[in-house]
């Protein structure tokens, strides 16, 4: 069985409020690391567990990848917004946010895919806290991790969410399973009714919570 690498590495400069961020999107997705670069290349921060030089190398060289398909003639190409490369060694990630801000993620070998609720909900508090405007896919979407308590006979069952500072009681309403993931619709103590997803890494997700 192959450890788990720690979360977090050695720092070379101080944290920012968007370390903060990175390290919960590596968490949530399961990446090795993730930088927050600006339209330059130069990297205004990170989190993970490799070398500081290397994932800021990394997000630099990808920043670049992504100029380059946005000033690109090929139908399509020049919107892209988001690009995964799978490789042997390495896999990468790499997010558009506005202004000419990305988000670049190393992650597992020969992953081929990052959890658009975790890219959704790290761009919209990236956003937020760097006074951006929201990027098109996180106006779409409003995904937000949660913790969950589990039902005793059935371990991927929600039977409670942690909102509001107390565990809430939750009546689960519908089931639906589709690539892995399992869905539910589901109505709080409150009356209120969302959308729970539990993905394949085991992270829960909630759609539209409300306000406490």
């Amino acid at each position: 069985m192959s450890r788990r690498r720690p979360a977090v590495g050695t720092r070379d400069q101080d944290a920012t409020p968007f370390g903060a961020v990175l390290l919960r999107l590596c968490d949530n997705t399961g990446a090795v690391a993730a930088a927050l670069v600006d339209q330059e290349g130069e990297t205004v921060d990170y989190a993970g567990a490799i070398d500081p030089f290397e994932i800021r190398v990394a997000a630099a060289e990808w920043r670049l990848v992504l100029r380059a398909l946005g000033s690109s003639l090929i139908p399509g190409w020049s919107d892209t917004e988001q690009l995964v490369v799978r490789a042997r060694q390495r896999s990468f990630a790499v997010v558009a946010l506005p202004e000419g801000y990305a988000i670049v993620l190393e992650v597992a070998r020969r992953c081929f895919s990052v959890s658009p609720r975790a890219l959704s909900e790290a761009a919209r508090e990236i956003a937020h806290e760097a006074g951006l405007e929201l990027p098109k896919a996180a106006q779409r979407d409003h995904w937000s991790r949660v913790e969950v308590r589990t039902a005793q006979s059935d371990a991927r069952r929600p039977s409670a969410l942690w909102f509001g500072g107390s565990w809430v009681p939750v009546e689960v309403l519908g089931r639906y399973q589709l690539r892995g993931e399992l869905g539910y619709r589901a109505r709080l103590s409150n009356g209120a009714e969302i959308n729970l997803v539990r993905e394949k890494l085991g992270r829960w997700y909630a759609e539209e919570l409300p306000k406490t």
